[in-house]
C-alpha cells in the first residue's frame, strides 16, 4: 500500500497538470483561429509537441549525469548537484515524465476523433 498510494498520487497530479494544459491550449487556439474544423488538428498537433518536449526535459533531468553537473558548474556557474538535490530533481522529472506521456495520448486521442 505505500508503493501504491505516492504512483496514485503522480497519476493523478500529472492528469489533472495535462489537463489544465489542455484547456489552456485549447483557449489559446480558439482565441486565434475560429474555425471549429481546424481546431481539434491544431490542439491536437501543439498537445503532441508540448507532450514530446515533456519527455524530453523529464529524460534530460533523469539522465544528467555528474559529468555534465561538473561542466555546468564551472561554465554556468551552476549550483553544485548533491545527492538530495538529485532526488528532489528525478521526482520533478517523473511528473515531467508522466504528464508528458498524458499529453501525448490525449493528443493521439484527439487526432483520433
Amino acid at each position: 500500500m505505500r508503493r501504491i498510494r505516492p504512483v496514485l498520487e503522480l497519476v493523478a497530479s500529472s492528469l489533472i497538470y495535462s489537463l489544465i494544459v489542455m484547456v489552456i491550449d485549447l483557449v489559446a487556439i480558439f482565441f486565434f483561429s475560429r474555425e471549429l474544423n481546424r481546431i481539434a488538428s491544431s490542439l491536437s498537433f501543439v498537445m503532441l509537441v508540448e507532450g514530446g518536449l515533456g519527455l524530453i526535459m523529464g529524460g534530460a533531468v533523469v539522465l544528467y549525469s555528474p559529468a555534465v553537473s561538473k561542466i555546468g558548474e564551472v561554465i554556468f556557474h551552476f549550483k553544485p548537484w548533491s545527492a538530495k538535490r538529485q532526488k528532489a530533481e528525478e521526482k520533478h522529472a517523473n511528473s515531467w515524465i508522466v504528464t508528458g506521456v498524458f499529453l501525448v495520448f490525449e493528443a493521439l486521442l484527439i487526432s483520433a476523433l
